[in-house]
């Protein structure tokens, strides 16, 4: 790869670090909609009582999980077991093999051959049907994550600032005889997420210049470069999958395929005055439901 030249990467990077520093500003200060007190981009990174008393490390991830709530309406969905985490190491393998022939086949160059420090993991709770919003969820928004989430409701949210990934805690999905198999959507939000993370920690925006827009549009184009091909699920969608009251897994994908994965969406509708998207975070957004 050529060699950047210093005026063209400071120009690049100059719009995303005044967005970054704008942000931390506003989240020093920010008052959360609860009406408590104000509420910082770092009260959304897990406390020390709330860390796994031992991080989970995932070698192909190159990233350990330090936080996973499990939801008790699935619990053994949503646990942190020794399937689960293959799942999740399995997918990190899979899209980091397959990133830099993904970028070439996009045209977009990279500062670097190797991605620099990674973010640590927290799963969450997602569904807003279940405890999606409780304290500590992933869509906790009054409490921990308004400072930096886009407005509710979203799967996955990863943090730049905060070098931090937040996604939804249900790796696996019980199959019509019960089985526990791998949950194809929650493959898919991780699928996405990782997108953001390796284009960040390659230096892809510090060569063309970071535009939020461009970087949800890149990793969706990611996730249908890896052969997802299919629509994303609101909450209720989610739950029915999970309780058997539809197909679990896409029409046509194999069930038990870590690589074919429906991205998540959301049921509620839109909140009236969402937060303005953070220049340092990107969400596997949930659908939004127009209610009639």
């Amino acid at each position: 790869m050529s060699r950047i030249p210093l005026l063209a990467l400071f120009t690049a990077r100059f719009p995303r670090f005044i967005a970054v520093a704008s942000l931390a500003l506003v989240g020093l200060v920010a008052t959360p909609s609860s009406g408590g007190p104000p509420v910082s981009r770092f009260d959304a990174l897990p406390q020390a009582a709330e860390k796994l008393s031992q991080a989970i490390d995932l070698p192909h991830c190159g990233m350990k999980v330090v936080e996973w709530r499990t939801t008790s309406a699935l619990r053994a969905e949503t646990a942190p077991t020794q399937q689960a985490l293959q799942l999740l190491d399995d997918t990190c393998r899979d899209t980091f093999d397959r990133y830099a022939a993904f970028l070439r086949s996009k045209k977009l160059p990279r500062l670097r051959d190797q991605p620099t420090t990674l973010p640590a993991m927290s799963l969450l709770p997602g569904n807003v049907l279940l405890d999606g919003k409780s304290l500590r969820a992933l869509n906790d928004l009054p409490s921990r994550f308004e400072a930096v989430a886009p407005g509710c409701c979203y799967w996955g949210l990863y943090v730049d600032s905060l070098n931090h990934l937040f996604l939804r805690n249900d790796p696996l999905i019980k199959d019509p005889d019960g089985t526990l198999v791998p949950n194809p959507r929650f493959v898919r939000t991780l699928t996405h997420e990782i997108s953001h993370v390796l284009s960040s920690r390659l230096g892809v925006w510090d060569v063309v210049g970071y535009d939020r827009q461009r970087d949800e549009d890149l990793a969706e184009d990611f996730v249908a470069y890896m052969g997802m091909h299919f629509p994303a699920e609101s909450s209720a969608e989610d739950l029915a999958f999970h309780r058997g009251r539809v197909p679990f897994a896409p029409p046509g994908a194999p069930p038990a395929s870590p690589s074919v994965v429906a991205r998540a969406q959301d049921v509620q509708p839109a909140p009236a005055q969402a937060a303005a998207p953070s220049a340092s975070a990107n969400t596997s957004p949930q659908k939004t439901l127009i209610q009639k």
